[in-house]
């Protein structure tokens, strides 16, 4: 169990909330709609007071027909949004890593929706800005055309593209993530990256043919600098370079997926050639690299005895077949079985069970120098997660953890989210990593924080 070292310096929560003024109300207008006042007489009739008074009747004037209202015309652009606040707060300190605030982050995001017959736009835009850094930018998370017909859905853009079935393990999702969103406690939305895609989705014969093209390759983003702490394989004080392949048409990633239901199974087959978006590190060098991909795996979903099913099965295929290069990954196969329960109570909790197979393990632990950490031939990770709802579905429970019996490293994840109105909702929870230094969580132990997130939309 963890223990506060020290106490909260900083209140992590900065939000601001909208007022909204009430409108000014008109006037009663009168029954005749003549838009004067009416006033009764001693014999009971009525008159207009400020009517000018006239030696004869006047002529009556014929009755202009009305015109019907006109319909107010839709808005070109649906436009939403939200203010958020996320902060972070690392639960111990060390003289290495001294910081207590890992994050405190203000973001506001402007999404703009265009749905015509014929085509689209939809995009996301945040605009960021970090007070504990003093620094501010603008990221675009999405932004693409789409083009829809009977058969054809087209999208052209900067999105956001997501295979597999998994619940925080992935194994066909090829596509770049970031893990200093994930690490630091941001939402969950905000561990998906995009890509610079055109995608096509054809439908023929209840089968959906997808395929995607990324010209332009965008990677995961890692911990790097001094607040963070991660394993790295280079001495201390080496100075590191990130080696990016370059923007060529022969570099470009391409991905085709055909989904259609199997009975009562929601199954996919995919098929990915590209980059892998976690860069590899070469010792010789003391470079970064990313390699060349080409995945080929499946993908099922579907009810099973009361319960929902999810398997998953992929194949890597990397550039180094004979598994003796320490500077590219060995080819291996990977699987996931997962199994989901709905309880009484709105009460849910399901199980993944994955495995990674890695290929000629022989010659990489030949090629390895001595007194190196060594990854196993089968690593093998358990997950369960809890979720339920309470007070009408306003308050959200979850509970994620994670262990890895071969690597002997964990992470555990709880929240506490709560709906206040309609528009307006909080976030608590606490990360927790822990294992051997050089392990995929144990690295970020000294990482293990609480954060809280405060968002208002409109």
């Amino acid at each position: 169990m963890y223990l506060w070292r020290r106490k909260w310096t900083l209140l992590p929560v900065i939000f601001g909330t909208f007022m909204i003024l009430p409108g000014v109300g008109q006037a009663d207008v009168p029954a005749d709609g003549s838009g004067s006042t009416v006033s009764e007489t001693a014999d009971g009739s009525t008159r207009q007071p400020d009517a000018p008074a006239t030696e004869e009747p006047a002529a009556t004037e014929p009755e202009k027909p009305q015109s019907r209202p006109r319909q107010k015309k839709p808005p070109f652009f649906e436009v939403h949004g939200f203010l958020q606040n996320n902060s972070s707060q690392r639960i111990v300190t060390s003289s290495q890593f001294p910081a207590e605030l890992l994050k405190l982050e203000n973001r506001a995001q402007l999404e703009l929706i265009h749905a015509g017959t014929k085509w689209g736009w939809h995009s996301k835009t945040d605009f960021i800005w970090d007070p504990d850094n003093r620094y501010s930018r603008v990221d675009s998370r999405e932004a693409y055309l789409t083009s829809r017909s009977s058969r054809l859905d087209l999208s052209l853009g900067q999105q956001i593209i997501t295979w597999g079935v998994g619940d925080l393990l992935f194994l066909t999702d090829v596509f770049p993530k970031d893990w200093v969103a994930f690490i630091t406690g941001a939402p969950i939305e905000y561990l998906k990256k995009g890509s610079i895609a055109a995608k096509a989705d054809y439908y023929v014969g209840g089968t959906t043919i997808e395929g995607i093209w990324i010209p332009v390759f965008e990677p995961d983003t890692l911990p790097s600098g001094n607040k963070l702490a991660f394993f790295s394989p280079f001495p201390p004080g080496t100075p590191v370079q990130k080696v990016d392949p370059p923007t060529t048409f022969g570099n470009s990633q391409f991905g085709l997926r055909a989904s259609r239901m199997i009975r009562d199974y929601d199954t996919s087959f995919y098929l990915y050639s590209g980059w892998d978006p976690r860069p590899s590190p070469n010792l010789t060098s003391s470079t970064l690299e990313h390699h060349h991909l080409l995945m080929p795996g499946l993908s099922f979903q579907g009810p099973f005895r009361g319960t929902l099913l999810s398997g998953e099965f992929a194949y890597y295929q990397t550039e180094d077949s004979p598994g003796t290069n320490l500077a590219i990954p060995n080819p291996s196969l990977r699987w996931l079985l997962g199994l989901e329960r709905t309880l009484p109570g709105n009460r849910v909790v399901s199980f993944q069970f994955f495995q990674e197979f890695m290929t000629n393990y022989g010659a990489y632990i030949a090629s390895l120098p001595p007194g190196s950490p060594r990854q196993p031939r089968l690593d093998t990770i358990l997950t369960v997660r809890y979720r339920d709802t309470l007070r009408g579905e306003t308050v959200k429970r979850t509970i994620f953890a994670l262990y890895g019996p071969s690597e002997r490293d964990y992470f555990i994840n709880a929240e506490w989210r709560q709906d206040l109105t309609d528009t307006v909702w909080y976030a608590l929870g606490v990360n927790l990593f822990g294992g051997r230094a050089w392990t995929t969580y144990g690295q970020f132990e000294k990482d293990s924080n609480l954060y809280v997130t405060v968002r208002r939309g409109f």
